[in-house]
């Protein structure tokens, strides 16, 4: 590979990421210690990472690595994390209802779907965990994007187009923005047969303290048992297990991940 493509300054910050390995929190000068770099050059990248999310400074002049950079590398650990808080909440939600119960998060540019509790019904549609689905025709996909920055989802789908699932999933942009809008202003989102002929599906996301989507549940099932006239009950008990889900990580933050409150976009 040619030498001019290579970025040293991608390095160096590297080199100081990795510095934090094992530790919570380290001076200037351990940072540049283990990095084997020059104070001023540490300095300036520590303070270009905290701008942008990735670092923290203590009040005693230390440093810290935020949950971002474990939230947007889908750090397994963080996903162990939302499946504790989720699994029991999720169960109660098919007591509840007698339907399928899906907990998603976005991974990269798709829908990845944590983990399914199946509905007892004999005809039941159900993903499989492990799965993977596209943000604009799934309910939990609107939700996970719901607020993200218009240029983050643009990234998307120069990855993923808008394909047509159905004949009426959305396939063109102003429309699928309207529908984020719908959203964030219901607090729930709506798969109406869009992935699947016959099936519909209503999801509400998972906030972090500050305001990000950190997951989303979502109830799915035939359209004859969960008609337009089912979305007001089902929405409000979904936006409250959520709500329960989000109190639950945030009170247990202070023993797992104390900067998980940082989320991702």
């Amino acid at each position: 590979m040619p030498t001019n493509n290579y970025i040293s300054v991608i390095e160096k910050t590297t080199r100081v990421l990795e510095a934090f390995d094992g530790s919570q929190r380290l001076s200037l000068r351990e940072v540049a210690k283990s990095s084997h770099l020059v104070k001023s050059n540490v300095f300036r990248i520590l303070f270009t990472l905290q701008r942008l999310g990735y670092v923290e400074k203590t009040k005693k002049g230390h440093y810290e690595l935020t949950g971002r950079l474990r939230l947007i590398s889908g750090d397994p650990q963080v996903w162990a994390l939302i499946l504790e808080h989720s699994k029991p909440i999720a169960t109660a939600l098919v007591r509840c209802f007698q339907e399928t119960v899906n907990i998603g998060v976005l991974d990269g540019p798709e829908v990845s779907y944590l983990h399914i509790e199946e509905s007892p019904h004999a005809l039941r549609f159900a993903a499989l965990a492990g799965m993977r689905g596209f943000i604009h025709s799934t309910a939990l996909g609107k939700c996970l994007v719901s607020r993200l920055p218009r240029n983050e989802i643009e990234k998307i789908f120069k990855r993923r187009p808008l394909r047509a699932m159905t004949d009426r999933t959305i396939r063109d942009k102003p429309n699928f923005y309207r529908e984020l809008e719908g959203v964030i202003a219901r607090g729930y989102a709506i798969d109406n047969e869009e992935d699947s002929r016959g099936v519909r599906c209503i999801a509400a996301p998972v906030m972090s303290t500050a305001g990000r989507v950190l997951a989303a549940l979502s109830i799915s099932a035939p359209i004859t048992r969960l008609p337009a006239s089912k979305d007001r009950a089902v929405s409000k008990e979904l936006i409250n297990a959520c709500d329960k889900i989000a109190t639950s990580i945030d009170s247990s933050q202070g023993r797992t991940f104390p900067s998980i409150k940082g989320g991702y976009g």
